[in-house]
């Protein structure tokens, strides 16, 4: 990996979230809570990726990919409020802030059980269930070091960030992106918001690992 090819993928990235935000800034979610409240956790999920982007062109690289988990776990908590969540915790999950909502809040599902009861739900797309979990057993152990300040951005500091770290960790954020794009496209409830997303995957399949488009 030479930086050359680093810079040409920063580049490329620079537009395909300028691609993406464009199209998300367009779009309405259905008025309905559970729609409204996985819009809004696929915002967050977007804001994290843009984040880390800025974060990385600044070569703040172990802030940048301390991000990577909450970016991923914004996406999966917008998948399993459309697909599998209850009406009571959509409710939980979409009331005023206060002590006591936080309170509720914090004593919902894990990670783990969103994505089991993902899989367990008829309605959701089970490819895009089977790329959040395969993201999840590969990079979990890694996303929580650089969250928690452990042993791998510790090591990293004192012995830098190679090329090829950036360019993959720059590649699998911007493929969540590329999956939170058309989460936010099927909320709207109009199949054809998902047109633009399917463009911007064939324009900027150089930026993305093996991502499968939206059918």
């Amino acid at each position: 990996m030479t930086e050359k090819a680093l810079n040409h993928l920063l580049d490329r990235t620079a537009e395909f979230h300028e691609a993406v935000h464009q199209h998300v800034g367009e779009l309405l979610p259905v008025p309905e809570p559970r729609f409204l409240t996985a819009f809004q956790s696929g915002l967050l999920s977007l804001e994290h990726a843009l984040s880390a982007f800025m974060l990385f062109q600044h070569g703040l690289c172990p802030s940048a990919i301390a991000l990577a988990r909450p970016q991923y776990e914004s996406l999966v908590r917008g998948v399993w409020l459309l697909h599998a969540a209850s009406d009571l915790w959509v409710n939980k999950l979409s009331e005023p802030l206060s002590l006591e909502s936080a309170k509720r809040a914090n004593e919902g599902l894990g990670l783990a059980d969103m994505l089991k009861e993902l899989e367990a739900a008829p309605s959701a797309p089970a490819g895009i269930v089977a790329q959040l979990r395969e993201y999840k057993e590969v990079a979990w152990k890694a996303m929580n070091s650089y969250t928690h300040g452990g042993l791998h951005p510790i090591s990293r500091t004192l012995t830098g960030y190679p090329p090829q770290l950036i360019y993959d960790v720059v590649r699998n954020s911007n493929a969540v992106v590329a999956l939170t794009a058309q989460l936010q496209s099927v909320l709207t409830g109009q199949p054809a918001n998902m047109e633009p997303v399917r463009q911007i995957h064939e324009t900027y399949k150089d930026v993305l690992p093996i991502v499968h488009s939206p059918a």
